[in-house]
């Protein structure tokens, strides 16, 4: 019987003894944004994804609309579910905290929300 990403990793986490869940729950809240970024790129254009966001990374790199959204997207499905402490991508200049609102983890979560975004408006996979 074939399995989803979601059954694997709470199965795994089963065999680990002692394993609290704590980074199972944070694996599958990256799942979670990362359905959420597969279903924007996929629909590009349809959406007004596509295009300069008129920005720069910390790398001086001209921001796609996607990069922006995409890692907001990350921002919101991670912040609040209290796996971490932060997280960091090359979208954002500093360090984000988790903000004081929501409860605190032991993790750090470090991204690139999507990588190869400059192929996107000539539609080569990302």
């Amino acid at each position: 019987m074939s399995k989803n990403l979601v059954q694997f990793i709470i199965e795994e986490q089963r065999a680990i003894e002692g394993a609290t869940g704590d980074f199972t729950g944070l694996l599958n809240d990256i799942v979670s944004a990362c359905k959420r970024i597969a279903h924007d790129v996929n629909k590009g254009a349809l959406i007004g994804v596509l295009g300069s966001a008129g920005s720069e990374n910390v790398q001086g790199e001209t921001q796609k609309k996607l990069d922006v959204i995409t890692n907001e997207i990350f921002i919101q499905s991670n912040e609040w579910a209290g796996h971490l402490a932060a997280m960091a991508s090359e979208e954002m200049e500093d360090v984000y905290p988790i903000p004081k609102h929501y409860p605190r983890g032991k993790y750090l979560l470090v991204f690139d929300p999507l990588d190869g975004s400059s192929n996107i408006d000539v539609n080569i996979s990302v």
